[in-house]
Parts: C-alpha cells; sequence; structure tokens
C-alpha cells in the first residue's frame, strides 16, 4: 500500500510516497518558496533515484500540491497522513480526517496560526483530489499528550488553562516517538521498560523524557517558541522582558519579529542562525561564535540533567535532527557533564557515524538516530486503519 506523507510549512511543502510494507520511499520532494501572491517556487523531486530541481511557474500550495498529486499518480496513493503541528487536546492520536474533523480543525487554528491553517487546508485540497484515498491527520503534539498536569500547566490562574487552553503542549512529538522506539530497538530492549531523553537538536530544538515510550515532559510549551534557543527563536526568557520592550516603544508585531525571527542562534552571535557557520567560526577563535556555543551546551545539559533526575535516571540518551545527528563536538561536550552519572563516550565512535556512541562500559547507553518523521507518519497512519 502506497502512502502520500505531506509536510506543509508556512512557506514550503515536502512530500514523501512510501511503500507501507517495505517502507521503500516511492517518491519525495520539496516545494519552497510559497506564498499568496507569488508566481513561482523552487521545486526538487525525486521519482525512483532520478532527481529533477527546477523552477517552477506557480507559488502556492494549491498549485504545489496539484503538481506532486501529478508527480506520484503512476504509483496510486491509497491513503494521506498530514503532518499537523498542533492538536490541542482536541486530538491525542492519529485520526481520519472527515468533514466533522475538519470543522474540528479549523476551530483550534488559532493555536498555530501560521501552521495548522496551511496544514488544514492541504488536507482538505487532497480530500477533494484523491476522493479514493483515506486521508489522516498527524499531529506534532499528540505524543506529548501523556504528560501529567505538574509537567504541562503553568503558574497561571487555572481559568487560563479551563477557558482558552493555556498550557504546555510540546512539538516535534513524531519524532520524538520515532528515535524513542528506535533506539530500543537499537538496544534489544521493551521500551516499557526503557527511561530515554531523546534530543531533537536543529533549526527547531527541543528534548523529550520518554519513559515506557511515553513522553513525560518537554521543553517546548504552549507553541515552540519555549525551551531551548534555536535558530532565530529565543527559547525561554523572563517574561517580564517582553513587557518592558512593549512599555518601551515595540510594537506587538516588533516584538514577536525579535522573538521568533532574531534571536536564538543568530541573534546571539551575530553571524548565522546555521550552526555549521557559527562552529566554523568558533574552530578560528570568533568569541562570538564560542559564547553561542557555549550556551547551547549549557541549556541541554540543563534540562538533560533535570529530566534524568524527573524519571529517576536514564538508561539512554539520543541525539536527532540536523544538529543533533552532525555535530559530534556539540554532543561530546554535552556528555561531558554526565561522567558522574556513568555515562562515558567513545570518541571514536562518536565522530565515526554510527549509532552507539557510549563505551562499552558506560551505564548510560548515547545513540545517535537520524529523524524520520515520515516514517513515522506512515506507521501512524496504518496503526490508526488497523484501529479502525
Amino acid at each position: 500500500m502506497n502512502i502520500l506523507v505531506v509536510n506543509a510549512g508556512s512557506s514550503s511543502l515536502k512530500f514523501k510516497l512510501i511503500e507501507s510494507e517495505s517502507e521503500k520511499v516511492l517518491a519525495r520532494g520539496l516545494y519552497d518558496g510559497l506564498s499568496d501572491g507569488n508566481t513561482e517556487c523552487r521545486r526538487e523531486i525525486t521519482v525512483g533515484d532520478t532527481p529533477v530541481v527546477d523552477t517552477a511557474p506557480f507559488g502556492t500550495h494549491e498549485e504545489s500540491l496539484d503538481d506532486l498529486i501529478e508527480s506520484v499518480r503512476e504509483f496510486g496513493v491509497a491513503a494521506t497522513g498530514h503532518r499537523v503541528v498542533h492538536g490541542g487536546e482536541m486530538f491525542s492520536t492519529t485520526v481520519r480526517v472527515d468533514n466533522a474533523v475538519l470543522t474540528d480543525l479549523k476551530t483550534i487554528g488559532y493555536l498555530a496560526p501560521l501552521h495548522n491553517p496551511i496544514n488544514t487546508s492541504c488536507l482538505e485540497m487532497a480530500m477533494a483530489r484523491l476522493p479514493g484515498a483515506a486521508h489522516y491527520a498527524v499531529f506534532d503534539t499528540a505524543f506529548h499528550q501523556t504528560m501529567p498536569e505538574s509537567a504541562y500547566l503553568y503558574g497561571l490562574p487555572y481559568r487560563l488553562y479551563r477557558e482558552r487552553g493555556i498550557r504546555k503542549y510540546g512539538f516535534h512529538g513524531t519524532n520524538h516517538k520515532y528515535v524513542a522506539l528506535r533506539a530500543a530497538d537499537i538496544l534489544r530492549r521493551p521500551i516499557t521498560g526503557l527511561r530515554i531523553i531523546t534530543c531533537h537538536l536543529g533549526n527547531g530544538q527541543s528534548i523529550c523524557a520518554v519513559r515506557g515510550g511515553e513522553s513525560i515532559d518537554t521543553t517546548m510549551g504552549f507553541t515552540p517558541l519555549e525551551g531551548l534557543p534555536m535558530g532565530t527563536r529565543s527559547g525561554s526568557f523572563d517574561p517580564e522582558i517582553l513587557l518592558l520592550l512593549l512599555k518601551t516603544g515595540y510594537t506587538p508585531d516588533q516584538a514577536g519579529e525579535l522573538i521568533n525571527r532574531e534571536s536564538g542562534l543568530l541573534g546571539l552571535s551575530g553571524i548565522s542562525s546555521d550552526y555549521r557557520t557559527i562552529m566554523e567560526r568558533a574552530e578560528k577563535g570568533d568569541t562570538a561564535a564560542r559564547r553561542t556555543h557555549d550556551i547551547m551546551v549549557h541549556r541541554i545539559t540543563g534540562y538533560i540533567g533535570s529530566y534524568m533526575a524527573e524519571m529517576g535516571g536514564v538508561d539512554a540518551v539520543v541525539f536527532t535532527g540536523g544538529i543533533g545527528e552532525h555535530a559530534p563536538g556539540l554532543r561530546r561536550d554535552i556528555l561531558a557533564h554526565f561522567g558522574f552519572a556513568g555515562l562515558l563516550l567513545d570518541e571514536e565512535r562518536n565522530c565515526s557515524g554510527i549509532n552507539l556512541i557510549s563505551a562499552q562500559a558506560s551505564r548510560i547507553a548515547c545513540l545517535v538516530i537520524p529523524a524520520n518523521e515520515e516514517l513515522q507518519i506512515v506507521r501512524e497512519v496504518i496503526a490508526a486503519m488497523e484501529g479502525a
């Protein structure tokens, strides 16, 4: 059975067509530079082993979706799985989408205004264009719905949660779940007996405490802004700072731009939001780049340590995402803090590209696992089908 995975971002659309039994990728693609009013976009499509990169004469999500459906039509599509950023408390698992679910999705669009409306729109368009397929929504937030109240409630009046749904939701859930399950497979141990800390590090960054296969805490919150400093997002800081900015001349839009697009690695370094560029400069002695690296190490170390305490220990620490998978120096500097807990890194393994990078004598396993949200979405769709 061929399942089309659709990941619609605010200005992009990615897809993979995956044969569910073999889990083979039949086709993949990216449309970048999409927005209302655009007349062209960058298109990268690979069918089989043949990549095609060009500029397409259209620039909207709707036109891109039409183009991708035409690109995979020869294979046939039995089902689609759509990444939806925010499911709120309404959706705690993958759901088959019908008109009633579409209506519910539209009512919670305010929770992720840059993403959910586009996710929902692409779902609606796919349903119209592929009427013979089953269509499913897979939520970034669903995996974190197992968090207890003590983890997801803020120190705000309880009525704000009850009346407006203001609480920690967490994101990157699909990949946190995938790498936790994959870690259990690699370690050949049942996930039900494992305590795992998963570190999804990239342009967006979050850490998750996974106990017995369930998320019990995570760093991102009501929005993806909370937690670690990211490519351009600030991460957590004293909210009184935001009030000060608003009182001293910033408009809400300017403040939002500051904390979402001008902060994080870019703002701290003044160099780039790309960690690779920052590390190149740090290795050449750039003070700002080194400061940015040290702040990342400090914040990540702090969250790992707190989750160790929260779970009463840890069996495995997993690194994933563009930075997590490709920055052995960052991993080394973080893990050096946990020798007291019996975590010992094997530096040769750390630089070799293999999954298990901890030393044989280490009491805690440390792994590097490539992200694969699309494959996990396929598995979620299959599980939903079988459950139905």
